[in-house]
């Protein structure tokens, strides 16, 4: 990070910012990162060798966030560099921002048994059983929906809103562990994102299952008393 404000860097110590360069990053990380490759339409070829010659430093680069990164630059200029890893990189931020505005609206779900799903060891009795009830009560939940680095236990898109669905098991009780924070960084990502949030205590599914589908399904009467 650039900047002329003279100033700027005595905003760190109360905010938590370090600004600094790729190399003294390594072996470090923070909740959220801001990395910019540098590259620019006109960058100097001299630049643009050294760049070549590290792609060991981008690679500890996109790799010091715990929870989010953020990547500032050029698409087109990185795409176009003749650097085979930050070209490649600016086609994977491409083809993922294609693949996520093609996904269907409610992925493949034919019945109200839980689909087929790339990881079936991640899925609990708990989101199975959810998931039915849910089906069955007219809602059409897409299980392990990947949005960035995050897999989602449920998806309910509904037009321009959607919903992320997670179902918390008694690992998620300690609220001043590590696992509590990474939580709550996510669901603050997945806002910004445009996402609302519903969390269940899997105690909750188990007390009063049909009061976690209403829960949802006023979430979906919101949407449908706009239109």
């Amino acid at each position: 990070m650039v900047t002329s404000d003279p100033d700027l860097s005595s905003l760190a110590p109360s905010s938590e910012l370090l600004v600094d360069t790729v190399h003294r990053f390594q072996g470090d990380e923070r909740d959220v990162m801001i990395f910019s490759p540098v590259v620019s339409e006109g960058i100097r070829e001299g630049s643009i060798h050294f760049l070549r010659r590290s792609p060991n430093l981008f690679n500890v680069a996109i790799t010091r966030a715990r929870s989010a990164l953020v990547v500032v630059g050029d698409k087109a200029a990185a795409e176009s560099s003749g650097v085979d890893y930050l070209a490649a990189f600016a086609r994977y931020v491409t083809d993922l921002s294609s693949e996520e505005n093609q996904r269907g609206p409610t992925g493949d779900v034919d019945g109200p048994g839980y689909p087929a799903v790339t990881r079936p060891e991640l899925v609990s009795d708990w989101e199975r059983n959810f998931y039915a009830r849910m089906y069955e009560s007219g809602l059409r939940p897409i299980p392990q929906y990947d949005v960035e680095k995050y897999t989602l236990d449920f998806a309910l898109i509904d037009g321009e809103r959607r919903l992320n669905i997670e179902v918390d098991g008694e690992h998620h009780r300690d609220w001043t562990g590590d696992l509590c924070r990474r939580d709550i960084m996510r669901n603050q990502r997945m806002i910004e994102l445009g996402w609302d949030v519903m969390r269940f205590w899997v105690y909750e599914l188990d007390s009063d299952l049909d009061a976690c589908v209403c829960r949802v399904q006023a979430w979906l009467s919101k949407s449908i008393s706009r239109v």
